[in-house]
């Protein structure tokens, strides 16, 4: 499942309504990346955000986040006149939601395999072997190609490294069909005259247009493994190892305490794809509003604003990734523009520029529909407690940094009446829509 960790700056500027990367929900981590085409662009929530934490930063952040606050007074413009959207549209939402955001019994089922590979132990103290078979739970050291369609694809290929990468069988690392591929496989039998051939296929949202759901074949030479063992997945594992403790002091079967334990691992991954599901409920939401209404006299300097925005968050992260990883990082980014492409999910080719100005109109066509509803129904108006609501949201997400004068001095009254309205007409908008998912 994927996370994304709305940037701060991004936060500031769009009170979290939408998001640069919704075309790519996945929070990147360039060393992934530059080392391998094989790991799926996704870090695990534990990962500390390095270049965002010092209170220099986070000042940085605020102040570049509330210098260009936007100018234009939707609340004085006659919006309607600029709009067309018929109410029939927007009462009685009928919105899919992709397939994928669903927690299956297969997902259940991973997890648990990860905690066991987590708990793994060392068969013969971390010895090299090479006259072995491969199993789930080994770490194989291994150098690799990968190739689609006979011709061999960037970041698909460690030939080149001077050690093996080292990669733990049901680790969940790399793609789906690697790791288990090559249980079985015997590093000994397997050099760089004849590597072992492993046909996996991407999946369809690996986050590379290039890649999600091609069939690849990877050439693969295992130098030798580590060899593990996994643990039992059985009620001591699951109350001793993992600390679980049952709901009841008595189960008639460890069956029914293991069934317990999987609706907890469920609840639990549930709760963590929540955030997502929200962010795709929104982003259905808009998509159909904008699909379904007729924008006219666009205010430009508003589609300038969020354009720049989208410009100062791509430069600062650019910035902080050149400064954390170096020249590994550089290597593959010297530029801008291919680190653009890549943080925002696009095909190596494509115009990013060109990508974010049409995100930032449709920034500006959901402000204005926004406006649109809100005076057809009345419902044009910020109230104190609500206005009071955004100012309180902002100080509780600056605590410490930013008092309730300076939140209001900074970002100015205007852009609060903004955000406050936009939450308030979000969360009636999100009434009026039913979501179903789609069939897989």
């Amino acid at each position: 499942m994927k996370k994304f960790l709305l940037p701060t700056i991004l936060a500031a500027l769009l009170a979290g309504l939408f998001l640069l990367c919704a075309c790519n929900d996945q929070t990147k981590d360039p060393g992934k990346e530059s080392g391998t085409g094989l790991t799926e662009t996704e870090v695990s929530s534990d990962k500390t955000e390095t270049t965002g934490n010092t209170e220099t930063e986070l000042t940085t952040g605020i102040n570049e986040a509330v210098t260009a606050v936007p100018r234009y007074d939707y609340f004085e413009a006659d919006v309607s006149k600029d709009v067309t959207i018929d109410a029939s549209v927007y009462t009685d939402m009928q919105l899919k939601l992709p397939s994928s955001l669903l927690v299956t019994d297969e997902d259940v089922q991973d997890f648990i395999e990860s905690l066991r590979f987590k708990w793994r132990t060392a068969d013969n103290e971390e010895a090299e072997v090479k006259d072995q078979p491969l199993k789930m739970g080994d770490t194989a050291y291994i150098y690799y190609r990968g190739t689609i369609d006979g011709v061999e694809f960037a970041y698909g290929s460690n030939m080149e490294d001077e050690s093996p990468y080292g990669l733990g069988l049901g680790s969940g690392a790399f793609i789906p069909g690697f790791e288990e591929g090559l249980v079985g496989v015997v590093p000994a039998q397997t050099s760089l005259e004849s590597p072992f051939a492993l046909t996996v296929t991407f999946p369809e949202d690996f986050g590379n247009e290039e890649l999600n759901g091609k069939e690849a074949v990877f050439y693969v030479v295992v130098e030798y493994s580590v060899q593990y063992t996994l643990p039992e997945y059985n009620r001591s594992f699951v109350e001793e190892t993992l600390l679980y403790e049952p709901k009841e002091d008595f189960y008639a079967s460890d069956k029914a305490l293991l069934q317990e334990f999987e609706n907890y691992v469920k609840q639990s991954l549930e709760s963590e794809q929540e955030q997502n599901v929200n962010y795709a409920k929104m982003d259905a939401l808009w998509t159909y509003l904008t699909d379904h209404a007729e924008c006219r006299n666009l205010p430009q300097d508003e589609i300038t604003f969020y354009y720049d925005s989208y410009v100062s968050e791509i430069e600062y992260y650019y910035s902080s990734y050149s400064s954390y990883y170096g020249e590994q990082f550089t290597s593959v980014y010297p530029e801008i523009g291919p680190f653009a492409i890549w943080y925002m999910g696009m095909d190596k080719n494509a115009d990013w520029q060109a990508e974010l100005r049409k995100m930032s109109e449709l920034m500006v066509k959901k402000d204005m529909i926004t406006h649109a509803i809100g005076e057809a129904e009345d419902m044009e108006s910020v109230t104190d407690e609500e206005y009071q609501a955004q100012v309180d949201y902002w100080v509780e997400q600056y605590s410490g940094y930013m008092s309730a004068d300076e939140i209001i001095q900074n970002m100015g009254e205007l852009y609060l009446r903004e955000s406050a309205f936009a939450v308030k007409m979000g969360d009636w908008l999100m009434e009026r829509a039913t979501f179903t998912y789609e069939e897989k």
